[in-house]
């Protein structure tokens, strides 16, 4: 006998119609109808959620009440339906692979979404066979209760409860898998250890409800400066962990990466806190410990910060101490340098020396700008000492636009002297400097300003600016040959070379490297690539220089093959403006 309700006996008694079957059944039919009742009215009263469900096609048959009001449907509307229209698929590939046994159950978490919200509800699954039919008994409840009290219990474990920052045991299992995510993908990250200085003071003095008031104060400036995926946490006390992954790959990259967030945290909790009232300001004390694909366990890392940070105190607080007593060195020296660069842009210590370019007879038909630093304690420094460092900080933008405009005025002023000679200036530009949006508006400007003559003034261009964004490139090199600039393709044969781009590229000139100039007398390879490279600049109807001629066996082995311009020491190294002078005059 298939399972019934009350309104399927009903409609049986009505079919019976004034026979004597009718008086025969009526009472039993009669009684039953109360009995179901008498079970419904109990299941609805009950406070789990029950359904009985077709097993072969998954329809709901029956359900309580309960049913209704947490799915907020009527009776009707959930009788009959597939139980796929209430609940998702996880629920139902749960329920059918449920065992055809009665003994085993499931049970399976999910979400009901009524207009009170997402609730969490656990559901136990049991296959049934009743009268020979087969059916799903479903049981519901509410865990909404449980789901709070493990989250509480989760936060208690994992979180420090008065800055709700994660804990000493979250920060371990964040530390374990950034260690092993850096050892697979040979990554770089940073651990910094942040101890505010006198912390224990403020607290003797002014009592413990301020000092919690600044740690939540610092914690909350800390958070503003995280990136997506670093990890902040409170260690005990007032010493917190910044664990920093996904830096540069090389780990002198990285750790200036790393030193520079430090330093912004440093900056960012020197400023003023108002504490409950009481305005106070304070100072920290950083250590920095760097971990890339090398094994490391994360107690030795916490404890390379903690040492790290112990000598940025000894040093006299306030400071930002990297573990490696080598890297530190460094970091420090290049931080220095930064700092002494910005000074030198803005005290014109910044000087031009220019290197005669010649032609075979020998005259000076023109000269490479040289920026040097004239260092107040250091003396002259050459460009390799601090250019590289003035790319990475973006300062090679400012130190090239004065390049740019002291080249310009300089060969303003020669052109007035010396008339006769149609002198160029070859300027090297950077990679930063010539993606610069403003490059154009910049360079139009120095030119308009300098009142140099059209075709005097040269860039010099380096391959692996060329081939980054080669058509952007070309759009850029054709406008500035509109305002009467040359092009000279530096270091020819180092990097890219391809007969492709330089096809395509608007160029005037390529200049050779010294680097194969300097052996064309014992070196038969280099002897070769000089050769090409004259030969293919031929071809591509460009002028051709050579760099780093030293000596009279390079200048005719160099002349026999074609090549017109020169430049090296064997003609004049990089000088003053006012020797270059000297030199017109002696010739």
């Amino acid at each position: 006998m298939p399972y019934e309700n009350s309104d399927d006996l009903r409609t049986k008694i009505i079919g019976l119609g004034e026979s004597s079957v009718r008086k025969s059944y009526y009472p039993q039919l009669q009684d039953r109808i109360v009995e179901l009742e008498r079970f419904h009215g109990l299941l609805d009263r009950a406070r789990e959620l029950i359904f009985l469900v077709d097993a072969q096609s998954l329809r709901i048959i029956d359900s309580n009440a309960i049913v209704c009001s947490t799915f907020e449907a009527s009776k009707e509307s959930l009788m009959g339906s597939e139980l796929a229209q209430w609940f998702p698929p996880h629920f139902m590939d749960a329920l059918n692979t449920l065992s055809q046994e009665s003994e085993h159950c499931s049970i399976v978490e999910t979400i009901i979404a009524n207009s009170s919200g997402a609730v969490p509800m656990e559901f136990v699954l049991q296959y049934v066979n009743f009268s020979a039919q087969n059916y799903y008994v479903i049981l519901g409840k509410d865990i909404s209760e449980r789901k709070h009290a493990e989250s509480k219990i989760h936060t208690l474990a994992f979180y420090d409860s008065l800055t709700h920052l994660p804990n000493r045991q979250l920060l371990h299992d964040r530390m374990a898998m950034a260690l092993a995510k850096n050892q697979r993908h040979h990554r770089v990250g940073a651990l910094l250890m942040i101890d505010l200085d006198n912390f224990k003071a403020l607290n003797d003095t002014k009592g413990h409800h301020i000092g919690d008031e600044l740690l939540i104060q610092v914690a909350s400036r800390l958070q503003s400066v995280l990136r997506d995926g670093d990890t902040l946490a409170r260690m005990s006390g007032d010493d917190f962990i910044v664990l920093l992954e996904g830096l540069h790959l090389e780990e002198d990259k990285a750790a200036l990466e790393a030193e520079k967030f430090a330093t912004r945290i440093k900056y960012l909790l020197n400023e003023p806190y108002n504490l409950l009232g009481y305005e106070h300001t304070c100072s920290s004390s950083i250590g920095i410990a760097l971990f890339s694909s090398k094994p490391k366990s994360k107690e030795t890392l916490l404890k390379q910060a903690d040492i790290a940070m112990y000598q940025a105190k000894k040093l006299g607080r306030n400071r930002i101490c990297f573990y490696d007593p080598v890297m530190q060195e460094n970091i420090e020296q290049k931080t220095t340098m930064e700092h002494e660069l910005r000074i030198a842009l803005s005290q014109e210590e910044l000087t031009l020396f220019y290197q005669p370019q010649v032609n075979l007879e020998g005259e000076i038909i023109g000269v490479e700008a040289l920026v040097r630093w004239n260092h107040p304690q250091k003396g002259l420094v050459p460009p390799n000492a601090f250019i590289p460092l003035a790319e990475e900080t973006g300062l090679i933008i400012p130190v090239g636009s004065w390049v740019l405009h002291q080249a310009c005025e300089q060969l303003s002023l020669w052109t007035k002297m010396y008339p006769e000679r149609h002198l160029h200036v070859s300027i090297n530009v950077s990679v930063k400097q010539f993606q610069e949006a403003s490059f154009y508006d910049t360079v139009a400007e120095v030119i308009a300003k300098s009142g140099v003559e059209t075709g005097r003034v040269k860039l010099e261009l380096t391959e692996s600016l060329i081939v980054e964004n080669i058509r952007e490139t070309i759009v850029k090199i054709e406008s500035l040959r509109s305002l009467g600039i040359g092009f000279s393709l530096d270091d020819f044969g180092t990097g890219y070379s391809s007969l492709s781009y330089l096809k395509r590229l608007p160029l005037d000139e390529l200049k050779i490297d010294q680097s194969f100039v300097r052996d064309i007398g014992n070196d038969n390879n280099d002897a070769m690539i000089v050769k090409t490279i004259i030969e293919m600049a031929r071809n591509f109807d460009l002028d051709v220089i050579a760099e780093g001629v030293e000596d009279q066996e390079q200048f005719k082995f160099l002349e026999e093959n074609g090549c017109t311009l020169f430049q090296g020491y064997l003609f004049g190294k990089p000088m003053p403006a006012k020797e270059i002078e000297r030199l017109f005059l002696d010739a």
